[in-house]
């Protein structure tokens, strides 16, 4: 009579929830999508909620994942990490818990598993620049002429000063050259002749 109960307990017990993924051989992973999946009996309750637990970390740590779980909708769900992220290392494992206050408890648990760190990288680089400077271009100078006739050199430095004759060329006041004054000269010496003349006349 005792084995066949025994018989019995151990029948119930194999038609119950069993989680089918994590398993040691799959694990997951820091990048994901990390899947736990199921399977189920009619008798057993409707909502759980899935934790993740590790009791070889330091301290140890149980953590919900998904607060309330309807398992005869579907047979699996993707889990998204807990408040700190998803942190490498061994000896997770996956529970489901019973949600109804009359059958609680543990319904069903994982093996053991890994979380190794992914592959793929969850971060992109990009290069920013405070400001570009272009080499080699031609600074450009603007001579600017003011009323008073003074040339003002406004570019950048490195320009070149703009000569004497230049500016006299820009400024109508700027005097002349002594290119005209031997014809003033020789007009002078005529009148002076002239003069002579008319007082020996008179």
């Amino acid at each position: 009579m005792r084995s066949v109960a025994i018989f019995l307990s151990l029948a119930a017990s194999a038609f119950a929830y069993q989680v089918t993924s994590p398993t040691n051989s799959t694990g997951w992973t820091t990048t994901g999508p990390n899947v736990v999946s199921w399977t189920r009996v009619d008798s057993d309750p409707q909502n759980f909620t899935i934790q993740l637990s590790n009791q070889q970390s330091f301290p140890p740590k149980t953590e919900t994942l998904i607060a309330l779980v309807d398992g005869t909708k579907s047979t699996s769900v993707t889990v998204s990490p807990p408040s700190g992220g998803w942190v490498a290392g061994p000896g997770y494992q996956v529970n489901l818990v019973s949600a109804d206050n009359t059958n609680s408890g543990i319904l069903a648990q994982s093996g053991q598993f890994t979380i190794t760190a992914g592959s793929g990288s969850t971060f992109s680089s990009g290069s920013s620049s405070s400001g570009s400077t272009t080499s080699g271009s031609p600074t450009s100078n603007t001579l600017t002429v003011t009323n008073t006739g003074a040339a003002q050199n406004t570019g950048s430095s490195g320009g070149s000063t703009p000569t004497d004759a230049s500016v006299s060329s820009l400024n109508p006041t700027a005097a002349p050259t002594n290119a005209a004054s031997p014809t003033l000269n020789m007009q002078a010496g005529v009148f002076a002749v002239l003069a002579l003349l008319s007082s020996f006349l008179a």
